[in-house]
């Protein structure tokens, strides 16, 4: 699909007191509807929770039917209590008018939309006789058609009916016909003999479940169609025709007029976004149903996609069908897919509009070359929680340059599911003019322009970030985490993810807001020397650090690494100074004795060892009048001129080795108890490996066979391994020689290492 512009409406807040700490928090119903939530997906809750819809299986379609446009479509009596048969509530329902029931005991329900159903029940008031004798009508929403063959607007064609005789039953259920496979959406019922005091309480319509394309594009989905012309050019079918697919409605549909005729075979496809990932499972695709059945696709394959990418950057594709539907299916006009439940959020049907294989030598053609595609309608089913949804704040103004120090929230996070949240920051703002024609269709400005009046749609004037943003940043681990994305911005932008791992859990958000403050410091830069080391390597770093610009000064700096740091000492323009250092798992932290004042030039000198590609040294203002919730990062610059680097990272050489510093010692073990050469030592440095990956170590022997294997799981750092001489069992193998494989398998690759042990007793 084209990629989607995101639309941003932009948050103005009321600056900030000087210095004064602020909190820009969305917590009550009313500030969560000013993000992008998916509402149909989500539910926004009274109390102002957000949390996802579960879909449902086998479900009663007529209590939702006002829901999807549906509801009472007519009764020939007492209309006013007609749709109580629909409420779902069995003390209340619907009683014919005396006199001929011909006339009055008759009474038509629209479901919204066609259902796959597999029952009717009809429940009377069981302090009543029930209806003796009645006909049951149901409608796919079918017209009659005239001698012209022309529908006849506001008919129905009732193709399944039975009638029911000397019934004393106050449930009458009625199991649809499962071939062929019908869709429902009307339901009539005629009484022809009933006592006076009779009344029908509900009507109920067993169906498969909640069908995902439903009010597809108010829910953040989409649907789009592309067709070949034959040479190189694709056209998109316009909107209006493309929805047909997902209206509910089973005498709508949408064909492909074009029929190429070409030397080549000609592709077209159809792509539904469901706008969230779900667990889907089934998938039903209805052709032609009305007036005769039949499937115009030939060739088609039918893929679903999580929204992952390939390597060329195109979405993953799983595919579920490919080929021809038998004949029988074919005759049947439709076809349900059915495999095991899958995370997806694109839904893909791709299919043959014109076979150059049944051409003749004459360039004549066979009726079957060309496919139109008709299709009435796309269902597609799912059970349980989203597998993810996604939404976004709008553009957050802060009314200035400000500092931001901190995202925190609160969440319910069941086992098995997580709360995702990235922020982005920025100084610029674009405005984006987009173009609609009357059908909605996206156009061109200069297309928009030659359009005349009446053939023209809306302009939307969006606010989307500028040139200057920063990237979406990582994950936030917990709430109070300080803010991942570079301060010193006007606008920000929050990004909020609810995963879950099964479709029977869900994680909810019940609030978020920014710390955010006036900044310390309104420029300063700071720069890492050196910025190129070898991995592993135990290196002393000099980081420098210059605020041109300061409100007050500043008496306290923090560094932090994804290596231990220890701090060596510091220097202010060049002379030794005293500071209280504090070390801790993030780093360190230092108090000076006095407030740095604008353009001063620190140094500050500590020892570290690089394992990561792009190790970074984050550094921190802090200020010890303002507490320590209010920290201000400072970016990368020329801090100082003597010095080439300007980056707070730190590089290593380009190397695709996984190990550094492989030491294994003694070569000889000799595990007889004397605490002399017992155990094998194995150290290393893993570089490069970003999340936790199995560290595997096995020996073997002169054979081949393993003797042992443990694995521990393990990130980029400095690493040990320790192997006792004994096998999977616990017994001391035979003296004689081992080979010692150690393998890791990285975020990108698998490395592994041999060498040579022995044993002797």
């Amino acid at each position: 699909m084209k990629p989607k512009h995101l639309r941003c409406a932009v948050l103005a807040l009321v600056a900030a007191a000087p210095l004064n700490a602020e909190e820009l928090r969305f917590d009550n119903a009313a500030q969560w509807r000013q993000w992008t939530l998916p509402l149909g997906i989500v539910e926004l809750t009274p109390q102002g929770v957000v949390r996802p819809l579960a879909v449902r299986k086998n479900i009663n379609a007529a209590l939702d039917a006002l829901a999807h446009g549906g509801g009472l479509r007519d009764a020939g009596s007492n209309r006013a209590t007609a749709a109580l048969v629909f409420d779902g509530d069995p003390a209340t329902g619907w009683q014919p008018a005396s006199g001929d029931l011909e006339e009055t005991g008759w009474i038509e329900v629209d479901l919204g939309r066609g259902v796959p159903a597999s029952r009717v029940s009809l429940v009377f008031d069981d302090t009543a006789p029930p209806f003796e004798i009645f006909n049951l009508l149901l409608s796919t929403g079918e017209q009659f058609i005239d001698v012209a063959d022309v529908p006849v607007p506001g008919t129905l064609t009732y193709r399944i009916a039975e009638r029911f005789g000397a019934n004393s039953a106050h449930r009458v259920d009625f199991a649809i016909p499962a071939i062929p496979p019908t869709p429902i959406q009307f339901v009539r019922l005629e009484a022809l003999k009933a006592a006076p005091d009779a009344r029908l309480v509900e009507i109920e319509v067993e169906a498969l479940g909640d069908n995902l394309v439903s009010d597809l594009r108010e829910r953040g989905g989409a649907v789009e169609i592309i067709i070949g012309t034959g040479g190189t050019d694709f056209v998109e079918a316009t909107l209006t025709n493309a929805l047909l697919l997902i209206d509910g409605r089973i005498n709508t549909w949408w064909r492909s007029g074009r029929v190429p005729r070409a030397s080549n075979d000609v592709w077209a496809w159809i792509i539904l976004d469901l706008g969230a990932v779900y667990w889907v499972d089934q998938v039903h695709h209805i052709g032609h149903i009305d007036r005769g059945r039949h499937f115009s696709m030939n060739f088609h394959e039918m893929m679903t996609s999580d929204g992952s990418l390939a390597a060329d950057g195109s979405l993953h594709w799983t595919k579920h069908f490919s080929g021809v539907l038998p004949r029988a299916t074919r005759r049947q006009g439709m076809v349900a897919h059915h495999f095991a439940p899958i995370p997806t959020r694109f839904l893909r049907i791709l299919f043959k509009t014109w076979d150059a294989s049944c051409t003749t030598a004459s360039g004549t053609s066979a009726p079957d070359c060309y496919s139109s595609g008709h299709t009435a309608e796309i269902m597609v089913f799912s059970e349980g929680f989203p597998r993810e949804v996604r939404f976004h704040s709008p553009i957050l103004d802060l009314g200035g340059r400000k500092n931001v120090n901190a995202l925190r929230w609160g969440a319910d996070v069941p086992v098995g599911t997580r709360l995702e949240l990235r922020s982005r920051s920025g100084n610029e703002l674009e405005q984006n003019f987009t173009y609609y024609d009357k059908n909605l269709k996206e156009v061109t400005a200069r297309r928009w322009d030659k359009l005349i009046p009446s053939f023209r749609g809306p302009i939307d004037t969006t606010s989307a970030p500028g040139g200057d943003w920063s990237p979406w940043s990582n994950i936030y681990a917990a709430s109070g985490q300080t803010f991942l994305s570079p301060s010193l911005r006007r606008f920000v932008q929050l990004d909020a993810r609810l995963v879950s791992d099964s479709p029977l859990r869900a994680p909810s958000i019940d609030w978020v807001s920014l710390d955010f403050a006036d900044p310390i410091a309104e420029r300063v830069s700071a720069e890492v020397y050196p910025f190129q080391v070898e991995p592993g390597t135990m290196v002393t770093f000099s980081y420098w650090l210059r605020a041109p610009a300061t409100r007050a000064g500043f008496d306290r700096l923090a560094i932090e690494a994804s290596t231990p740091l220890r701090f060596v000492d510091t220097h202010l323009d060049g002379a030794p100074i005293e500071v209280q250092a504090r070390e801790d798992s993030a780093g360190f932290r230092l108090q000076f004795p006095r407030r740095v004042q604008s353009g001063e030039l620190v140094e500050m000198r500590f020892e570290a060892a690089a394992f990561l590609q792009a190790t970074r040294f984050d550094l921190f203002l802090e200020d010890s009048q303002l507490g320590p919730d209010v920290r201000q990062r400072v970016e990368p610059g020329d801090a100082n001129p003597q010095v080439e680097s300007s980056t707070n990272i730190v590089e290593l050489p380009l190397d695709r080795a996984l190990f550094a510093h492989l030491s294994v010692y003694p070569r000889v073990l000799t595990p007889n108890g004397d605490g002399i050469g017992d155990r094998l030592f194995i150290n290393l440095n893993l570089i490069n490996v970003l999340e936790h990956r199995p560290l595997k170590l096995e020996l073997f022997d002169l054979a081949g066979r393993r003797v042992r294997q443990t694995s521990a799981r393990a990130l980029a750092g400095a690493q040990e391994l320790v192997w006792d001489g004994r096998d999977q069992s616990g017994d001391l193998v035979p003296p004689g020689h081992y080979f010692l494989r150690l393998k890791v398998e990285s975020d990108a690759r698998s490395q592994s290492v041999n060498r040579m042990v022995s044993i002797v007793y």
